[in-house]
């Protein structure tokens, strides 16, 4: 085999193990809590939690955003993986993408096979097996989703990316710091922390993003607006699935998640304005930054310049 055919491979090899790393990174917090399944409802036989089997998701209801936030996540560290490896080097993107699919449908697979197998049979038991099958996949899409925004050599697009992710971010590394501690003890700041990460993470990302040119402003301007309606669309959708009155009746749990939807809505906004401000302080910073290293760069080339015309300085 000549160079000319094994860099391509080599390429494809590593964004392929690239794909693998941040599915695998995705799922980590729930990696280093043991895999044991959470206790279900409807489960055929009674069982004390340590003797759960072991599933590389945590299907249940009450772990919907968890779910999500750990697929989701694996798609966008890896597309981020991509986009900085991009930058320095050629990289072809879809042998990543293809390594996060593969890593999520295993995982998807084992995880719905283990607990379909435990479940009681009867007909909540299929509803609630193919409700949470169908998030799931959903949320194996939304991470493909995700690698191709933050893997796009734009730095706008991949901002972008990297902004609509930060409400699961805040899940997934909730969900790691209670792999450490435990369940039972959360740290105190964790309520916090989860309520302020997304708006630093968005303020990162927008400084990240830059104002020019000129549509960056609609990235902007989206990437608020979502900080501003994902953590109330999350906190109303745990409401109605984290209740077992309402489990199954759909209509109910709609109109429960739409009534607290507004509510929730009115309470989330200083984390926006925080977002906002990072954004704007941060991107003066780096506008400043910048031009003063441009004037640095250029005094020298005019003093070199002004030598060689004979003009004294």
């Amino acid at each position: 085999m000549t160079d000319t055919t094994a860099a391509p491979a080599r390429s494809r090899m590593l964004s392929f193990a690239i794909g693998v790393a941040g599915g695998f990174l995705g799922l980590l917090p729930w990696l280093l809590t043991g895999l044991r399944l959470p206790l279900q409802n409807l489960w055929a036989t009674a069982t004390m939690p340590d003797e759960m089997p072991l599933a590389l998701l945590p299907v249940s209801q009450y772990y919907a955003t968890q779910i999500f936030a750990l697929l989701l996540l694996g798609g966008v560290f890896a597309g981020l993986a991509v986009h900085i490896v991009g930058s320095r080097r050629a990289l072809a993107a879809w042998p990543a993408a293809l390594g996060v699919m593969l890593l999520h449908v295993i995982a998807i697979v084992q995880s719905f096979a283990v607990v379909g197998a435990g479940l009681r049979d009867g007909s909540d038991s299929t509803v609630y097996l193919v409700g949470l099958l169908g998030g799931a996949v959903a949320s194996a899409l939304c991470a493909q989703l995700g690698f191709l925004m933050t893997s796009r050599r734009s730095v706008g697009v991949a901002a972008f990316g990297v902004a609509l992710a930060a409400a699961p971010f805040a899940t997934w590394a909730s969900t790691l710091i209670v792999a450490f501690t435990g369940e039972v003890f959360p740290p105190a700041f964790l309520p916090e922390f989860v309520r302020w990460l997304p708006g630093v993470v968005v303020g990162a990302a927008l400084i990240w993003c830059g104002v020019r040119p000129f549509w960056r402003l609609v990235v902007w301007a989206v990437s608020l607006l979502a900080l501003w309606i994902m953590p109330a669309l999350f906190t109303a959708i745990m409401y109605s699935l984290g209740s077992r009155v309402m489990l199954g009746d759909f209509p109910e749990m709609l109109a429960a998640s739409v009534q607290l939807f507004p509510m929730v809505l009115a309470e989330v906004r200083m984390p926006v304005i925080a977002a906002a401000v990072i954004g704007v302080v941060g991107t003066v910073v780096r506008v400043l930054v910048q031009r003063s290293r441009a004037e640095a760069h250029a005094s020298p080339a005019v003093a070199d310049e002004s030598a060689r015309a004979g003009v004294p300085h």
